[in-house]
């Protein structure tokens, strides 16, 4: 998945192929598969370390970019400016939700879990968005959204069935 998004970054700047959204997705889907990855080693460590901080701080600064790209557009007439919108509100959602975990990581008995099965689902939403788009060469609203509408249910399902996950007999003894 890295690989991928690595090699969709220059792509994304050729010559005939622009496109600074499918760019900021590339960085969007970097973001989630390593924050995923790190979220997994807080089964064993307690407090968050550099890197965590390092990947968390990036992505807001991209999803700040996004967000005054989204505006500029916005002013200027662009139709798509609203993806850029709701993109860079939505990664500056997870950011921060980024920080709050940061400061108390054993919220919950799980909450490593939770975090990874969401980013690294993220992270296959983003890539399906970006293969409808340049991949499939969709241009409506529709291929932009409706990943990230149905991943994010399969995201809130997965993560309201390990937030209520009835403490096992073995756990007990």
């Amino acid at each position: 998945m890295i690989g991928s998004s690595l090699i969709s970054i220059p792509i994304s700047s050729l010559p005939n192929h622009e496109n600074l959204f499918l760019f900021l997705i590339g960085l969007f889907t970097i973001y989630l598969v390593l924050a995923g990855n790190s979220a997994l080693t807080f089964k064993k460590k307690i407090e968050a370390d550099w890197t965590d901080f390092t990947i968390s701080t990036l992505m807001m600064i991209f999803t700040i970019i996004m967000i005054v790209v989204g505006i500029y557009d916005a002013t200027n007439g662009n139709n798509f400016s609203i993806l850029y919108l709701f993109f860079g509100g939505f990664g500056m959602l997870l950011t921060i939700n980024d920080f709050r975990f940061y400061k108390n990581p054993r919220i919950t008995k799980n909450a490593w879990l939770i975090t990874h099965l969401g980013k690294m689902n993220g992270a296959l939403i983003a890539s399906i968005t970006a293969f409808l788009i340049a991949g499939a060469g969709s241009k409506s609203f529709f291929a932009w959204l409706a990943p990230t509408l149905i991943g994010t249910f399969y995201i809130l399902y997965w993560k309201r069935k390990m937030k209520f996950r009835p403490i096992l007999q073995k756990e007990i003894s």
